[in-house]
């Protein structure tokens, strides 16, 4: 797979997600299927002095779920999206027929990588002005943090 099949149209390294072929899903559902079969939940639901934690069973469980779906199998270019998923940058640049967001001249005014900002920062942007100084084959060894607590 080259440098622009692991690039989203964001510009964010596909590979360097957590997400991308993660164990954590896999082992999470091994878990619920686990849980499930010896029927945690009931147990949990039992107000005891042994294991009073069980009372927070039904957040814990929303986030096991979450875990377990969170895998993403391919990157965003070939996978149709993030985790199979188009987003509003995914679909800006295809009705545009833009290669990726490197192709705009709008970026640094665009509000669609608003909900990227949390966890990633000005990374995808970062990421994007290196790829159009270097090219789509040859920017990944220059890409930024992915994520805003990595230093």
């Amino acid at each position: 797979m080259n440098a622009k099949d692991k690039t989203a149209y964001c510009g964010i390294y596909c590979p360097d997600c957590i997400h991308l072929h993660n164990q954590y899903s896999t082992l999470s559902q091994e878990l619920l299927t686990h849980l499930k079969k010896i029927e945690f939940d009931k147990y949990a639901s039992i107000e005891s002095p042994f294991g009073a934690e069980f009372t927070h069973w039904d957040k814990f469980s929303t986030v096991l779920h979450k875990l377990a779906s969170t895998q993403c199998e391919n990157p965003c270019r070939p996978g149709g999206g993030c985790s199979g998923t188009a987003c509003k940058i995914m679909m800006c640049c295809q009705e545009k027929e833009f290669e990726g967001c490197w192709e705009c001249n709008d970026v640094e005014q665009c509000d669609k990588f608003d909900f990227l900002e949390p966890r990633c920062g000005q990374m995808p942007k970062n990421n994007i002005l290196k790829i159009k100084t270097h090219g789509i084959e040859n920017w990944a060894d220059k890409r930024a943090n992915f994520y805003i607590w990595q230093k």
